[in-house]
């Protein structure tokens, strides 16, 4: 059985507003590092090497807009653990002291979760798993609606009906549903990646799940929280026989997904409290009530 906390994960967080140096230099401040190279690659690239020789990049980002005077940024984490997350935060912080901004409508954070373990069918389910809480997942994370027309498109039926119809079983059969066609060496931009959950990389030479709802933020809270439910999907899936493709259908969506976050994902307890509160702020509905708190005339209200 794998876990939440046993996968690795990467991280890139898209920011603007301030000098690439200056990011470079809250990087190593968060990381206890130090920048070991500048002007690398036509990325124009500045790399941190942190305490474990790991590299941090700062790159351009030709897809922010100019703010403050400055090009956009995108932080690329190297590839971490659980027990990193600590320290993700602490370069978070580091870098929103520098003033940096993460312009909601342009920039983003995606989160890749190691896909190695990873096959057709715990794909399919995972696959199935979004498709099924996508619509509430997109307005607890308030995607912006330019961000869903182009870069983080919903679930493609298509894929989905495929997937359901065909019950892929080997890597073949899944990457011929997911692209209309075998493809065994995508592109890095192709058109079949700019989706909430894009699956094209695990057929790339970095091997990750890619999940693309997060609108870019400097809150530490918030990026922990991310991280944990795609690692809490990415351990379902593995874990899990089989899965429900049917939407969800909700007059309390606040409620259905902390049950789904809780029941279904296994993010339960203390570790995952912050997790939560982030996850179904923005939800409408009561969260510990499923037809509302129960008044001194109605006490059959269900809770959770």
């Amino acid at each position: 059985m794998t876990t939440i906390q046993e996968q690795k994960f990467g991280v890139e967080i898209e920011v603007a507003g301030v000098a690439r140096h200056l990011i470079a230099e809250a990087v190593a401040e968060g990381t206890g590092g130090r920048i070991t190279a500048t002007h690398c690659t036509g990325y124009d690239t500045t790399i941190v090497t942190d305490q474990q020789g790991r590299e941090w990049k700062i790159m351009n980002d030709g897809s922010i807009p100019y703010a403050n005077g400055h090009r956009g940024s995108e932080i690329v984490t190297p590839i971490l653990e659980y027990t990193d997350i600590e320290m993700l935060q602490q370069v978070v912080r580091k870098v929103r002291a520098t003033g940096a901004i993460p312009n909601k409508n342009s920039c983003a954070i995606h989160i890749h979760i190691d896909g190695r373990q990873h096959t057709a069918k715990s794909l399919s389910i995972l696959a199935k798993m979004v498709y099924k809480n996508e619509d509430i997942i997109f307005d607890a994370l308030q995607v912006h609606p330019e961000r869903r027309r182009r870069y983080t498109r919903p679930m493609d039926e298509e894929f989905i009906n495929k997937v359901v119809k065909e019950r892929p079983r080997t890597d073949r059969e899944l990457n011929e549903c997911w692209f209309g066609h075998h493809n065994p060496h995508p592109s890095r931009y192709n058109d079949a990646r700019y989706r909430g959950l894009n699956l094209s990389n695990k057929w790339r030479n970095i091997n990750t799940l890619e999940y693309r709802w997060f609108n870019s933020t400097l809150h530490a809270g918030k990026v922990k929280s991310y991280l944990q439910l795609c690692l809490a999907l990415s351990a379902k899936a593995l874990n899990a026989r089989a899965a429900s493709h049917r939407k969800i259908q909700t007059d309390n969506p606040k409620f259905n997904f902390r049950v789904w976050l809780v029941s279904t994902l296994g993010m339960k307890g203390n570790e995952f409290k912050t997790a939560r509160y982030h996850l179904t702020h923005y939800l409408p509905g009561n969260s510990a009530w499923r037809h509302g708190q129960p008044t001194n005339q109605n006490q059959t209200g269900a809770s959770c």
